[in-house]
């Protein structure tokens, strides 16, 4: 039997919140190198360090938390018929079936520990 969802990306949602963080890092580290070291940057190095900031700010923003990607991964699957079937919401499914998916994560992480 083929599983609803692939467990690479159970994996790679429960990352996104380290991207995220990543992101805000490199944002971070470009700004403030374009503060400290201003002059020691040319004009072409501080547009780098900007632009550099800039997008990290963009995809600090745009990143979806690791909760957010499950719900996208369970809504993806959901059909009327399903919801129909189970009698709620789709919502409370939604948020039943994310935290089913969190504890299973969890409880793998707290096992290898």
């Amino acid at each position: 039997m083929e599983p609803i969802i692939s467990p690479w990306l159970i994996y790679f949602a429960s990352r996104a919140d380290a991207v995220g963080i990543l992101f805000l890092i490199v944002a971070v580290a470009a700004f403030a190198i374009c503060l400290i070291g201003f002059d020691d940057l040319t004009k072409n190095g501080f547009k780098l360090f900007i632009s550099i900031g800039i997008i990290s700010v963009i995809l600090t923003v745009l990143t979806p938390t690791t909760e957010t990607v499950y719900t996208m991964m369970v809504a993806n699957e959901l059909t009327s018929d399903n919801v129909q079937a189970i009698g709620k919401t789709g919502k409370d499914v939604i948020d039943y079936i994310t935290d089913q998916i969190d504890k299973v994560v969890n409880d793998k992480e707290e096992n290898k520990k």
